[in-house]
């Protein structure tokens, strides 16, 4: 079967997923995107992008036998985009 961890990654993934179709179709999520409305690929890619990879990253770092191992994981996952940002606002002078 399964392993166990996959299958609940798979299961929030749907619910999510599952969640957002009702919340988009009672119009109170409105998306950016008109080809996400509530279509196969739209929900596809809403399933592996947006919260697919979420989960998994979750799976990965609490996988890791030590908290050192486990802290060094969250730091890359939140040093990299703050890296990021100092580069592409501070240094770039990039903006939204």
């Amino acid at each position: 079967g399964i392993n166990n961890r996959w299958f609940w990654a798979i299961g929030y993934s749907l619910f999510a997923v599952i969640t957002e179709w009702l919340l988009n179709k009672g119009n109170v999520l409105i998306w950016e995107y008109p080809f996400w409305n509530r279509t196969i690929a739209g929900s596809i890619l809403i399933f592996f992008f947006g919260y697919f990879h979420f989960y998994v990253g979750a799976i990965l770092v609490t996988s890791l036998r030590t908290i050192k191992r486990q802290s060094i994981a969250l730091g890359v996952i939140y040093g990299i985009p703050i890296i990021l940002n100092v580069i592409a606002f501070g240094i770039l002078g990039w903006n939204y």
